[in-house]
């Protein structure tokens, strides 16, 4: 029965450090999987130069048409997104999936009044809310991707508690047949600490991320959070990755 348990941890350890890496790839993502990326290159340039040769009302009411219909396409993108998360709670995937739901809507608000009968300077002032009044590439995207990747480290305490059970067990099994377990205890303590110590990391970070508004961002005052969480983060992905190190070396300890 030894056997097939510790090969039963060290799966159940491995599932963990996977987990944990790709709660960093989810962390460095701070823009939507969309072609041509957050600034129109390959997706709005011909409309752009457009503008830019001959500002007419066709012109300018054509570039803000493709930068709206390319902000939905990534707003469908996030909310597939939301939907495919296993990880995020159901009070966060609530709040982003409203957030979302509220862009597309005020996006498709915005396209019908840029679609009404306006001179080129009003058209223009328009257009700037666009960006300025949704920030889909540098908020929402980010905020979608920090979160998942917030409550998957979260999601991973109790695998580990369970880890952290079995491991007990075998360590009094082993104290009981006389067996020095100094070590595999020190192993064990410093596994669980640094679960809590990501958990800690990452708990707080949904409330803050979903509280910010384009308005933050426009003033300034989001980045910095934003700067924080994907720190935040990338600490708590290295601090689950560190604690399945320790319990795989609970295992050689107690050979």
């Amino acid at each position: 029965m030894r056997l097939p348990l510790r090969t039963g941890l060290v799966a159940a350890l491995a599932v963990v450090v996977f987990t944990a890496g790709a709660t960093g790839v989810a962390a460095s993502a701070a823009t939507a999987p969309v072609s041509g990326g957050p600034t129109g290159s390959g997706v709005c340039a011909t409309q752009a130069v457009s503008v830019r040769t001959g500002a007419t009302v066709a012109t300018i009411r054509a570039f803000a048409d493709c930068e709206i219909a390319r902000r939905q396409t990534t707003l469908e993108s996030l909310s597939r997104v939301v939907a495919a998360s296993a990880a995020l709670t159901s009070s966060d995937a609530a709040a982003l999936a409203a957030k979302i739901g509220a862009d597309r809507s005020g996006l498709a608000a915005l396209k019908a009044t840029i679609g009404r009968p306006a001179r080129p300077a009003s058209l223009r002032v328009q257009v700037v809310q666009i960006v300025s009044g949704f920030r889909i590439y540098v908020l929402l995207g980010p905020q979608v991707r920090l979160t998942v990747a917030a409550d998957g480290v979260v999601a991973l305490k109790p695998h580990f508690d369970g880890i952290s059970a079995t491991l007990t067990d075998r360590i009094a099994g082993a104290a009981a047949n006389g067996k020095d377990v100094g070590a595999a205890q020190a192993d064990l303590d410093a596994m669980n600490a640094a679960v809590a110590n990501a958990v800690a990391l990452a708990g707080p970070l949904p409330a803050r991320l979903l509280a910010l508004t384009p308005a933050a961002f426009n003033s300034g005052t989001a980045q910095a959070t934003l700067k924080s969480a994907r720190t935040a983060i990338l600490k708590a992905r290295d601090l689950l990755k560190a604690a399945a190190k320790d319990g795989r070396s609970v295992l050689a300890d107690l050979k």
